[in-house]
């Protein structure tokens, strides 16, 4: 095989396994932010931030963070990671990637009484990776949210999250 064929082999094999990592980060927060398929999705030094749901630096934190937000803010959900953009760098161990969220979930109401409401949620992740020791991992997680807004509602509600208030 030519060196060129192997290079492109090898950047679609990277795009393939960096889908997978989307994939097993969706089904983890899916388990209510399940901590230890979380933790194997991320690099120590990580950040990940959504403006309204919060922002946290390094693993463990974000770790900590979004099993939080999986079991409090939003105790049932289900995420749909659509369309990705992967660009791999050219030392290829880093990449860069965008994928659209659409997320149907149950979010907590600010009373703290335990009821819950019927919510739909969008937006996109523009999102950091690095490999590390032949596996990539999460650097860097930005979700803008352009929807999130009750599903019994009239009209689409954009882009606050309820419990802001």
């Amino acid at each position: 095989m030519s060196a060129e064929i192997e290079k492109r082999l090898k950047r679609l094999e990277d795009i393939e396994d960096i889908k997978q990592l989307i994939a097993r980060y969706a089904k983890a927060a899916d388990l209510n932010g399940n901590e230890a398929m979380m933790a194997t999705c991320f690099t120590a030094d990580a950040v990940w931030n959504c403006e309204g749901i919060g922002g946290w630096q390094g693993r463990d934190a974000v770790v900590a963070g979004l099993r939080e937000t999986s079991t409090v803010k939003l105790p049932w959900a289900l995420h749909y990671m659509t369309q990705p953009i992967i660009t791999i760098a050219a030392d290829g161990q880093t990449a860069e990637g965008e994928y659209y969220l659409w997320e149907l979930a149950k979010v907590s109401q600010e009373d703290g009484g335990g009821a819950t409401e019927d919510t739909w949620i969008g937006g996109w992740y523009e999102s950091k990776f690095r490999n590390e020791n032949g596996v990539w991992l999460f650097s860097h997680i930005e979700l803008i949210l352009k929807l999130m807004s009750g599903a019994s509602q009239p009209q689409w509600q954009t882009p606050i999250a309820p419990w802001q208030g």
